[in-house]
């Protein structure tokens, strides 16, 4: 029996940081997890994600076509496992999002996006604290990924 979906808003340092990863972007396809990006944000992804695949292959003195290859299964694995979503899903909630977001504004997006599906947040760092929505560290989601399916008894039938 599959443990219920998980609905989270991926914070972009974290989406970077699983995408360069295989074992990262395997776990972005677990199909236990429904995940989200505001649109604004895969912008900043797209910017970030190329910088990191250069800095890799310049650091490893690999071939610069594996860095191709690497950006290659990084896009696919967005478009594959995350709903981009439009600003009109969560515009409405920015000012609300910007005053919870007090620690770094500029990720008003991802609360906004939250607070809109309600859903929690997947990130490492803790600029999310204290904005009243759920937050998953990549080492927390690990651990309820493996934990054991919940089996529920089957529901009594009722003589009425």
């Amino acid at each position: 029996m599959p443990r219920a979906l998980m609905r989270l808003v991926v914070d972009t340092s974290v989406l970077v940081g699983e995408l360069l990863r295989f074992a990262g972007r395997t776990r972005l396809g677990d199909e236990r997890l429904e995940l989200f990006l505001p649109q604004q944000m895969w912008g900043a992804t797209q910017v970030e994600l190329p910088r990191r695949i250069i800095a890799f292959v310049r650091r490893r003195g690999l071939e610069p076509r594996l860095g191709d290859e690497l950006a290659a299964a990084c896009v696919a694995a967005v478009e594959a496992n995350i709903v981009t979503l439009d600003k009109g899903v969560y515009a409405a909630l920015e000012k609300e999002a910007r005053e919870r977001s007090l620690r770094d504004p500029r990720n008003w997006p991802v609360a906004a996006s939250a607070l809109a599906l309600i859903a929690g947040i997947w990130t490492n760092d803790n600029d999310f604290l204290g904005t009243g929505v759920a937050t998953w560290t990549t080492e927390t989601l690990q651990c309820w990924l493996q934990l054991p399916p919940v089996r529920t008894p089957p529901l009594a039938r009722s003589p009425w």
